[in-house]
């Protein structure tokens, strides 16, 4: 029996899971609905069927929905994804009105545990939060998630934290994430999963506990969607190709006597399957050092960018490179 965690996880279409799944966990990091209005000024995902029994062929035991699309088509979406879970029978958290603490916990039972699950968003992602009157995502605070952890630890027996955190397309967390993650263990936390960044990020054991800081998407489709709502219309389009990184992930695992592995998959002509590929160890030691290693890696990125699509650079481009 395995409790397995998944990363962001955006179903367009029926997939195929071509490896065994006891019971799992994602982040949905869409609304199961396109109504309503648009964000202003994002990029704006929705899927306008479920998808996940379809695809997974049973229910997960609960999705995060603590993360910077969950609200991109407002409330009017973001209620009808909460009556279609609800119907489903599929717990959530991370995500709801400030009275109800944004729905965190959510408290599962596995093997004969209680697991607490909570979610956040840091508000670098540009995440719409709730509020006492508006839904949205709980806002990475550490403080209230410190409050929150208290409040669990005679009541549960492993409580872990799904931050949405971190810079997209960086491999590694920024300095300050890392100071983040350490606090939350040092008051409780048994484990850390991150999402955000798209890609798989580096991970490390802290005092015994895991912090996986990314684990890159899981399920992610290609886009060709309008965007950049300005109130009244969308004014532009956001194209883009999936890329090899973008498909691969982690998936953690929680045994029965909760103990932490975990496996890397890729998503390949619409099927998940188990892979084996090196995932980055790199992590900073200090705020320069992260400042430093981000620099190179978006000169990287940018060199990157260019083999794959070959297009004349302009003056930003040139004074970014050099920088």
């Amino acid at each position: 029996m395995e409790l397995s965690f998944f990363g962001d996880t955006v179903l367009d279409r029926t997939y195929k899971i071509d490896f065994k799944i006891d019971e799992f966990i994602f982040n949905l990091e869409t609304p199961l609905s396109c109504d309503g209005t648009p964000a202003k000024f994002k990029v704006n995902i929705c899927q306008e069927k479920s998808y996940i029994e379809e695809t997974f062929k049973k229910r997960p035991l609960a999705v995060s929905l603590a993360n910077n699309h969950i609200m991109d088509f407002g409330e009017e979406a973001f209620l009808k994804t909460i009556k279609s879970l609800n119907s489903q029978n599929i717990p959530y958290f991370g995500a709801g009105l400030e009275k109800e603490n944004f729905n965190n916990p959510t408290i599962v039972n596995f093997a004969d545990k209680k697991i607490a699950l909570l979610g956040y968003s840091c508000p670098s992602t540009h995440s719409i939060f709730g509020d006492k009157n508006s839904n949205g995502s709980a806002k990475l605070e550490v403080d209230k998630i410190i409050e929150d952890i208290n409040y669990l630890k005679l009541k549960v027996d492993f409580i872990i934290i799904q931050p949405h955190w971190g810079i997209q397309e960086i491999p590694f967390p920024k300095f300050s994430d890392r100071e983040i993650a350490h606090k939350l263990i040092d008051s409780g936390a048994d484990l850390i999963i991150g999402h955000h960044a798209h890609i798989i990020q580096s991970y490390e054991i802290y005092k015994d506990k895991h912090i996986f800081y990314g684990l890159g998407n899981f399920i992610f489709p290609d886009l060709n969607i309008p965007t950049r709502w300005n109130g009244e219309e969308f004014t532009a389009r956001r194209v883009k190709k999936q890329e090899i990184e973008h498909h691969r992930s982690m998936v953690v695992t929680l045994n029965k006597n909760l103990e932490v592995n975990f496996f890397t998959v890729v998503l390949e002509n619409g099927i998940v399957k188990r892979d084996k590929f090196c995932i980055p160890k790199w992590l900073p030691s200090s705020e320069d050092d992260f400042n430093k290693r981000l620099a190179f890696e978006n000169k990287k990125a940018m060199i990157k960018r260019f083999i794959r699509n070959p297009k004349l650079p302009n003056m930003g481009h040139i004074r970014e490179l050099f920088r």
